[in-house]
């Protein structure tokens, strides 16, 4: 099956269903809009956080590191001297504090300490002595001892030098930093559980806004729709009367009328003729978008309803050279309302025919696809552009002058199509090609106990 135009649904203005559409896409874009910023700031306070955290930590080791170098450069000035040796190291031991340190001679040898937790000496000599950590910059490891489990240190090496500037060795000031990293994994999933309520009251509050300022414009077109729907519903009455009354004049002075009177009378009935087809079309539309288009729900036959649509408008198309043929598979039905599916049949084949040139065809098909009835309109008109057969379905849309025979219609036809397929469960499309003619397709639901192909 080539790929059929698809159908656009009434204009904003034009429709209800669109400004439903709309307050949504303003309530996702200001509950996007309000996340994106929010998210943006808590990363920000959470890098910013966590620099802090680094800095305090690289700043508490730095000072521990130059404290501690200063007070043991002697030591290693002795130690490089041969005047200490392994016999004169010295732990200590601090309980209550977090950080520590470990004074190494130039060979990696352990000169002085003062740790916090003892079982932990094997593990971070292992790993002081086993690769060359960058100086006066804070690096995080990981230690894995035995009866502690593992830790993750923040470690510091600082270089101390003699006043030659001989290298005498380094003390290394590490802490645990289990417990801040923690502390930002906490906050982490704080600020998380916050931006997550912060989106849903966003979600909440942009859905109420846009309700609110939608809200003049929705009232403004109910108003709209009343005005038509009860303009149309007022206008039936005169207009049958004005026809009835046209036709009696016609019928009663029909020999005592000049030619010129007589085709004046008849162009007056036309146009009433056409105001009331309109005031139906626009009833009917209105009392569509209000909900209140009641219909029957009944078995009916396609092919009944289309050879009855086809045969009143037979002699027309021959009166204008035009080919009218049919090919419709016998015994297919749909559950709906016969009138409005006849509707639809004759505003589908009247479309065909007013846009068909002299001497042009038009093909009319019936048959069943799937759990589907299709019916094609086609025909070798002017056709459409691309554009055209976009918007073909608004209301009062009229495409370019030049494909048009006249301008008896008033750009309802496709509109009604459109939206009794819908009433039915169905759907309408088009495919057109300027200078090639137009396919119109309506899809309706099979009804079930058919015999299908």
């Amino acid at each position: 099956m080539q790929r059929l135009a698809k159908k656009i649904y009434q204009t904003p203005l034009q429709d209800l269903r669109q400004l439903d559409a709309c307050r949504r896409r303003l309530a996702w874009r200001y509950a996007i809009g309000m996340a994106c910023c929010l998210c943006v700031v808590l990363l920000l306070g959470y890098v910013m956080h966590s620099a802090m955290v680094k800095q305090s930590l690289k700043a508490e080791l730095v000072q521990l590191a130059q404290r501690e170098a200063e007070v043991h450069k002697p030591d290693l000035e002795d130690w490089v001297t041969g005047r200490r040796g392994p016999s004169d190291v010295n732990i200590g031991f601090r309980p209550h504090r977090t950080a520590f340190y470990y004074v190494l001679g130039p060979e990696g040898q352990l000169v002085h300490g003062n740790e916090t937790r003892p079982a932990l000496r094997e593990s971070v000599l292992a790993l002081l002595k086993s690769q060359t950590l960058p100086r006066g910059e804070v690096v995080f490891e990981k230690v894995h001892a035995n009866q502690e489990g593992a830790l993750q240190l923040a470690v510091l090496r600082h270089p101390v030098k003699s006043d030659s500037d001989n290298y005498l060795g380094s003390v290394y000031a590490a802490t645990d930093v289990g417990g801040s990293l923690a502390h930002l994994e906490q906050l982490l999933r704080l600020l998380m559980v916050l931006a997550l309520g912060v989106v849903l009251l966003a979600g909440l509050g942009g859905w109420w806004m846009a309700d609110r300022s939608l809200r003049p414009l929705q009232h403004s077109l109910r108003q709209q729709r009343e005005f038509i729907a009860n303009a149309s519903h007022e206008l039936r009455a005169p207009l049958t009367v004005m026809n009835t009354a046209l036709k009696l004049v016609e019928q009663e002075a029909h020999g005592q009328l000049s030619e010129f009177h007589h085709q004046t009378l008849v162009d007056a009935c036309d146009e009433v003729k056409r105001l009331r087809r309109l005031a139906e079309e626009l009833l009917l539309l209105a009392r569509a978008d209000a909900g209140g288009l009641s219909f029957r729900q009944e078995p009916v036959t396609l092919g009944v309803i289309i050879e009855r649509q086809v045969r009143p408008r037979a002699l027309q198309a021959k009166a204008h050279s035009q080919t009218l043929s049919t090919s419709l598979a016998n015994g297919l039905q749909v559950m709906g309302d016969a009138d409005l599916l006849a509707r639809l049949v004759g505003a589908g084949i009247d479309n065909a025919m007013e846009h068909t040139p002299r001497g042009g065809r038009i093909d009319i098909t019936l048959q069943a696809k799937a759990k589907y009835v299709e019916l094609n309109i086609s025909d070798n008109g002017h056709g459409m552009s691309p554009e055209q057969c976009q918007r073909a379905f608004e209301r009062f849309y009229r495409g370019d002058s030049s494909r048009q025979r006249h301008r008896s219609g008033a750009g309802l036809g496709l509109a009604i199509i459109d939206e009794i397929a819908c009433q039915h469960g169905g759907s309408a499309s088009l495919k057109s090609q300027e200078g090639k003619g137009t396919l119109l397709r309506v899809v309706l639901p099979l009804l079930d106990g058919n015999a299908f192909s």
